[in-house]
């Protein structure tokens, strides 16, 4: 989980739980007004507290001032009761009852801590990717050819198998998942099941990023010369080489200049460096990846990417033409 989206959700905790105790503030200083003598026992119940603590300090018996609390506390839920006052009223009502909205539960994580950052790490991807993402069970193996040629398997079987492997990879993801390089042209569902990795490890609580490779590449231009950067795009340069996961897609599009290269070696080598899985999509195979980046970039795809060729014929284009074909019909 990034930096940023944990202190968010221990911000908003904080305020939860600040809200709360000063609505029991309220509720409390009501209830003074109407019954003056609860102001009286809390002051007392305060006041045995102090001594008790200052007779601990000094090592003395503390016995006498619990019995004198205890008393005190009896004839307060007595008074209550009296008066028709559940005790509870006059207790802060937090979000979360299991840790009272600090997030920790005896040292750990609470749920509701949990689900904050899950449900903040699936709102940081861009909304454009998850508008079309459905889910690993809406990958269509139908748009793929189940004829083999030349002896090699054919292009639905050569997809089952990748989708399979996609779907191994978020079910167990973590960082030492390793990263994943899918070449293949255009429209074969690279960046769809990219959507489905991403969308399965953030709901996990994993910090999740999604770039095309030119826009990432524009980001840290604008930071290291100074070209209308932006604090967000400050936070985005840092979030890109520290997130757990990270999407770069449709590297090979980019306007290539020495600078880029060495944007994109910076963020591949440092990532990988760190056990940082990245995920990067292209439309390019790696003979004409040779003719693009130099030999540093390749070697580390190479040596540290597991690769998937996607294969078949552009899903967009088939999905247009079976529109085409309902309206007709």
């Amino acid at each position: 989980m990034g930096d940023n989206a944990y202190r968010e959700v221990t911000e908003l905790l904080a305020r939860r739980r600040r809200r709360a105790e000063e609505d029991a503030d309220l509720r409390r200083d009501e209830l003074y007004g109407s019954l003056p003598r609860l102001r009286q026992f809390d002051a007392e119940i305060a006041g045995v507290c102090r001594q008790m603590t200052a007779a601990a300090l000094e090592g003395e018996p503390t016995e006498k001032y619990h019995a004198a609390l205890e008393r005190i506390k009896q004839e307060r839920r007595q008074t209550l009761a009296e008066a028709g006052i559940a005790e509870d009223l006059l207790l802060p009502r937090y979000t979360c009852p299991l840790c009272g909205d600090t997030g920790f539960v005896d040292g750990r994580r609470c749920r509701c801590l949990q689900q904050l950052l899950r449900e903040r790490s699936v709102a940081a991807l861009p909304a454009g990717l998850l508008s079309d993402c459905r889910g690993f069970a809406d990958f269509d193996l139908s748009y793929y050819s189940d004829t083999a040629e030349g002896g090699k398997l054919s292009p639905r079987e050569a997809m089952r198998n990748i989708l399979a492997y996609c779907r191994r990879y978020a079910e167990n993801f973590g960082k030492s998942s390793g990263n994943l390089l899918f070449t293949g042209r255009t429209g074969l569902g690279k960046t769809y099941l990219s959507a489905c990795i991403a969308q399965e490890a953030a709901a996990k609580g994993f910090s999740v990023r999604y770039y095309p490779a030119q826009a990432l590449i524009d980001c840290f231009e604008r930071v290291r010369f100074n070209r209308n950067a932006t604090p967000d795009d400050m936070t985005a340069m840092r979030e890109i080489l520290s997130c757990d996961l990270l999407i770069l897609d449709d590297m090979g599009a980019e306007f290539a200049t020495a600078y880029s290269q060495s944007v994109l070696y910076q963020v591949i080598n440092d990532r990988m460096t760190e056990c940082r899985p990245t995920i990067i999509s292209t439309n390019l195979d790696l003979t004409a990846m040779g003719k693009i980046y130099n030999e540093r970039i390749l070697s580390r795809l190479i040596g540290s990417y597991t690769m998937f060729r996607f294969v078949g014929k552009d899903i967009r284009q088939q999905k247009l033409a079976r529109a085409r074909g309902e309206a007709a019909v």
